[in-house]
């Protein structure tokens, strides 16, 4: 044991620049992981939210096909046409959410229209689906929802006795001539279509800077088409 005792008094430690070092070098290991967990949660997190979008858009779009017919506020005019003349005469839409809703308050609808919105507003608010404002004074967003209808129809048709509306323009035109005889004489189409398209904002997680300087919230859009008629 004298041996050993006498070798180990020639040892030396690790000097305090090298403690200093190692440290350094754990502490950069630790921040990266900090880092990989952080953004590990947060994609997590946008995941989660774009999941949901995406079950609020489907069901708007299966609530709206199954009531598109149904009364609207306006006399006359069923809940898929009431869209299409908001669109046309003051080019905005009956569902156009551009603020971070509560979702608070009780539906008091007295037709298909009234009630519907008030349930995708309600479930578009930020108590389901996240919300980041721009200005926390007005409650405005990136994370806008918004549904749009739109008709496809030829103007050249002989009669328009099938149109919905016999004096509306159709909002997109297909003009186009088909063979759909066995002699082959070219007819347009005849039946005006529908097409509906729902926009969902969900916030990224992540700030831009614009033109003045200022810092906002990124959004990222999602959409679904589909064909009411």
């Amino acid at each position: 044991m004298r041996g050993l005792d006498y070798k180990r008094k020639f040892e030396k430690g690790i000097t305090l620049i090298e403690a200093l070092v190692a440290t350094v070098i754990v502490g950069i290991g630790f921040v990266s992981v900090f880092q990989m967990v952080q953004y590990s949660v947060q994609s997590i997190g946008v995941s989660s939210e774009r999941t949901k979008a995406n079950l609020l858009i489907t069901m708007v779009a299966e609530d709206f096909i199954s009531v598109k017919n149904s009364d609207s506020k306006v006399k006359g005019i069923n809940f898929k046409d009431a869209f299409v003349k908001e669109q046309i005469t003051k080019n905005q839409s009956l569902f156009d959410i551009t603020k971070c809703l509560p979702g608070s308050g009780t539906s008091k609808g007295k037709n298909a229209e009234e009630n519907k919105i008030f349930k995708w507003t309600k479930r578009f608010s930020d108590r389901r689906l996240k919300c980041a404002t721009k200005n926390d004074q007005t409650d405005d967003t990136n994370d806008t929802k918004k549904l749009e209808v739109f008709t496809y129809c030829s103007n050249q048709v002989a009669s328009k006795t099938n149109l919905s509306n016999k004096s509306r323009p159709c909002m997109y035109t297909n003009n186009t001539r088909y063979s759909s005889t066995p002699s082959g004489r070219k007819e347009r189409f005849y039946d005006e279509r529908y097409f509906a398209r729902m926009e969902v904002g969900v916030t990224s997680g992540k700030m831009k800077t614009d033109n003045k300087g200022n810092k906002e919230p990124t959004s990222k859009k999602k959409y679904i088409y589909f064909q009411l008629d």
